[in-house]
C-alpha cells in the first residue's frame, strides 16, 4: 500500500537564500499486515522510517518516495483536529544518512547569505522497480567555528554524511540537508600490482607439499600387533641370514704341524677297555657248575 502525505519542515535557525522551507510531497510505500485502515484516515499523524529516494519529471512534481520499514499512527480522535493535533508532538526536521560523491561546490563559509554547500550524487536501490536509482542532494554547512578548519571537498570525493532536511533548493529542486556529521571514504587511485598470471615470464611454482609431514608425528610411534607366525618367520630368516653372514665371512688358515698331529690323533679310534671289576656269579652259572 502507499500513502500520500505532506512532510512538514519546521523553521529552525538554519537558512540560506537559495533554499526555501515548505511542505514536501512524500509518498510512503509499505507492506500492509492485517487491517491498518486507521492509518489511511485523513489528518492522521504518522511516524515512519525507512529508505528514501527523490524523483521528479515533467509529468510529476518533485517528491520523496519512502519505502517504510515501520509505520505507526499517533493515537487520538481525528474527528476533532484541534484537540488531536494539540496532543501530537511538535514537528522535527527529518534525519537522513547517505553515501555521496561530490559533483560541485558553491557558497562560502561565514560569508554572505548563501551557506557553503556541495552538490552530491547518491545511488540507492529502488524496490519498486528493482533497479538502482540515482538522484542529487545538496549538503550545506552551517556558519560558525565548527567547520572553520574543515578542508574543502574535492570533486569526486566519496563521503558518508548524516544531516537534517531543512528545505528544497530553489534552482534545481533538490533536497537541502544541513550537515551534522561527515566521514571520508578512502578511494585507491594507485594501480594494483600485477597478478602472477599477468606477469611477464613464468615463475617456477614451489611444491608446498613436498615437505609435508607424514601421517605420524615423530613424538608418537605407531602401535604394532604381535603375530606369532610372522615373528617365527622373521626369527628364522634372521638366523639364516646370520649363518650366511658367518659362512661368507669365515677366514681359513693353513694347518700347522702340531695341528696336523693332533688332528691325526683325534681321528684314530681308541681301543675299547673292559672293566677290571670281578663278574658276579649268576644263577645260570650255579646250575652249570652243579651238573
Amino acid at each position: 500500500m502507499q500513502l500520500r502525505v505532506a512532510l512538514n519542515i519546521p523553521f529552525k535557525d538554519i537558512e540560506s537564500d537559495d533554499v526555501e522551507s515548505s511542505e514536501i510531497p512524500t509518498l510512503i510505500r509499505f507492506f500492509n499486515e492485517g487491517n491498518r485502515s486507521e492509518i489511511c484516515q485523513p489528518n492522521a499523524f504518522v511516524y515512519s522510517s525507512g529508505t528514501f529516494l527523490t524523483t521528479s519529471s515533467e509529468d510529476e512534481d518533485f517528491h520523496i518516495v519512502l519505502h517504510a520499514h515501520n509505520l505507526d499512527r499517533h493515537p487520538g480522535n481525528q474527528e476533532d483536529p484541534d484537540s488531536y493535533f494539540m496532543h501530537c508532538p511538535s514537528a522535527a526536521q527529518p534525519i537522513v544518512t547517505f553515501l555521496g560523491v561530490v559533483l560541485e561546490r558553491k557558497g562560502q563559509l561565514n560569508d554572505g547569505r548563501n551557506l557553503l554547500h556541495y552538490r552530491l550524487q547518491t545511488t540507492v536501490y529502488n524496490p519498486s522497480t528493482r533497479t538502482p536509482h540515482t538522484f542529487p542532494i545538496t549538503a550545506y554547512f552551517k556558519n560558525g567555528q565548527r567547520w572553520a578548519n574543515f578542508p574543502p571537498l574535492n570533486l569526486n570525493t566519496h563521503v558518508f554524511l548524516t544531516g537534517r532536511i531543512f528545505g528544497l533548493t530553489k534552482e534545481d529542486r533538490q533536497l537541502a540537508v544541513v550537515t551534522d556529521d561527515i566521514h571520508f571514504l578512502p578511494t585507491s587511485t594507485s594501480s594494483l600490482p600485477p597478478t602472477p598470471s599477468s606477469a611477464i615470464g613464468k615463475r617456477k611454482r614451489v611444491d608446498r607439499w613436498s615437505q609435508r609431514a607424514g601421517l605420524t608425528t615423530p613424538s608418537k610411534s605407531t602401535s604394532q600387533f604381535y603375530d606369532p607366525q610372522l615373528a617365527e618367520n622373521v626369527r628364522a630368516t634372521s638366523t639364516a641370514d646370520e649363518d650366511e653372514d658367518e659362512e661368507s665371512t669365515q677366514i681359513t688358515w693353513a694347518d700347522t704341524l702340531d695341528e696336523t698331529e693332533s688332528a691325526r690323533q683325534t681321528s684314530t679310534p681308541t681301543p675299547e677297555r673292559r672293566s677290571q671289576r670281578p663278574r658276579k656269579t649268576s644263577y645260570a652259572d650255579i646250575l652249570a657248575l652243579s651238573k
